[in-house]
Order: structure tokens, then sequence, then C-alpha cells
């Protein structure tokens, strides 16, 4: 399949050339900071079935084409379905079921992204997220998925979703308190705090911070190192190690993170977080549901 929104490649190992054991995964919207729209969401979601029948593929890089590693959700092309804005398609056809119509696409979007997100997760090669620049929002929370991350010396991260109005949706309210530690986690969640590479490494958020011309050569390095190591041995102790810390990754977890985002972007503060976003102003928060809400 070709496609547009992301590059694949399966490269030869640096430290054993004659083996090509080496996933290059590309998000490539450059123009848009790799901007996760609805045609990345799909994309990945294919990509991956196809990954995970690509069995000689033992080590995963994943970094953003351009000056960047994903700026999270593409709001500008999702403001449609979220009620904030013209979708890129005739409303008009549906009569009147086009409320309806609108609750369907959003919520169809957060399931393949939720789809997408849980496939990436459960992949049996080890996973590098190579982090070139600023990756926030749904950007971070594919970061936190991967298996390790290295950060670019220019990087930048954030959970940027609730002061926007939404709410992390892909396990980023599981695995970023994992990582760091519940307070740490609330406090980046809760109010959307850049930080950049420094701290995200002191915090142990991401495990190197590497120049910027090196991080992809030695993301790689490191792939090849773990690529030639045994495969069962790789496999079982990716295995091992992502039981014990997916203990309490449950459906139940799952739905209740599908819910939660289903009903906030149906709100009237999530669709002001668009508009303010757009309009590049800072939002006006008046209630969920209706203007005059004291709630």
């Amino acid at each position: 399949m070709q496609y547009r929104t992301i590059n694949w490649e399966v490269l030869p190992n640096p430290l054993r050339p004659e083996e090509k054991t080496i996933g290059l995964l590309t998000l490539n919207r450059p123009e848009h900071l790799n901007a996760v729209d609805v045609t990345m969401r799909v994309e990945l979601d294919v990509l991956l079935d196809e990954i995970r029948h690509q069995s000689h593929v033992r080590a995963i890089v994943i970094t953003g084409a351009g000056r960047g590693f994903s700026a999270g959700g593409d709001l500008r092309s999702e403001a449609g379905p979220l009620g904030a804005g013209e979708p890129d398609f005739d409303m008009g056809n549906f009569g009147p079921y086009k409320e309806l119509a609108h609750y369907f696409f959003n919520d169809l979007r957060h399931s393949v992204l939720q789809q997408c997100f849980r496939k990436f997760e459960d992949l049996e090669a080890i996973t590098i997220a190579a982090i070139n620049g600023p990756a926030v929002g749904i950007g971070l929370e594919l970061c936190t998925l991967c298996d390790l991350r290295f950060a670019s010396d220019r990087a930048k991260l954030g959970e940027v979703a609730v002061p926007a109005g939404f709410l992390p949706e892909s396990g980023g309210a599981r695995n970023l308190p994992k990582i760091v530690g519940v307070g740490r986690a609330l406090e980046l969640i809760l109010t959307g705090r850049i930080i950049d590479a420094t701290e995200a490494e002191r915090i142990g958020l991401v495990e190197r911070v590497i120049p910027h011309d090196k991080l992809i050569e030695e993301a790689m390095q490191f792939a090849g190192q773990v690529a030639a190591n045994p495969y069962l041995s790789v496999r079982y102790a990716k295995q091992l190690v992502k039981h014990y810390w997916n203990m309490n990754r449950t459906d139940e977890g799952w739905g209740r993170e599908l819910s939660a985002i289903k009903e906030i972007t149906r709100t009237k503060d999530c669709q002001e977080g668009i508009r303010a976003f757009l309009g590049k102003r800072k939002p006006e928060f008046r209630g969920p549901y209706y203007d005059n809400s004291p709630f």
C-alpha cells in the first residue's frame, strides 16, 4: 500500500549489514508538524497490521519528518466532526441525521486511534521513539507507548489536552504516571506545561538526550544492538516486562478512556478550545454543555 502521511522502511542492521531487521517508521506530514489527522490514523492502523506479519523486523525506530515528532491531533482537519467548524465533506447529505452524523464521525475517529495505538503497543518488536522536536498531545502519548524514548536536545514534550478542553485519549493517563510517577504526571496533564529534553531526562520520561544531528544514527545503532541479540530472548524479555507493566491494562480501562473522550469532545468547552486554538487566542471556558452553566 502506498502511504501519504507515513513512511515505512526496513533497513539493514548497522551492526550486521547483511540482515535487514530494523524498521524505520516516519510520521510524514512535516508541513503540519506531523499532526495526526484521520488519514494518518487509518494509514497507521493498516501499516501496523502489515508490521505484525513482518517477523524479521526485530526493532523499530519511530520519528517525525522535518523539525518535529508530532504536534498531536490535527484540530484544523477535525474541527468539523467535533462541531467547532465546518466539516470537509457535505453534511447536508445526512438530512435530519446531521447532528447524529457529527457524533458518529467524532466517536469513530477516537475508536480508530485507540485501536491503532493498542496495536502499536502490542508489537513484538522493540520500539524506540526518536523524538526529534516537539512531541505534544497524541504525539507524546505515542512516545509513551514505545519501549524506549531517545530525545534530541531540541525536543519539547507536553500533554496539552486538558487546558485545550480535551483529555488524554490514547493511553497517556495510564502510561505517563507509570513512567514519571503520579504526581509529576498529573502536574503535566493538568497544566499542559511543555518541558525540554533535559527535564524530560531528569524525570525519567526519556532514557537519553542526544545531539540533534546524531539522534537517528544513535537510535538506529541501539536498535541494531537489540536486534543482534537472540530473537527469543529479546521477545520474551519484552513480553515479561510488559506483562507486569500492563497488569492493570484492561479492556475496562480502555473503555473508560474512550467513553470519557467521547463525552468531552461533545461539549461546548471542547468546541471553544478548538476555536481558540484556530483563532490563536486564549479560550474562555464557560461550562461543558451550556454557555451559562455554573459547572
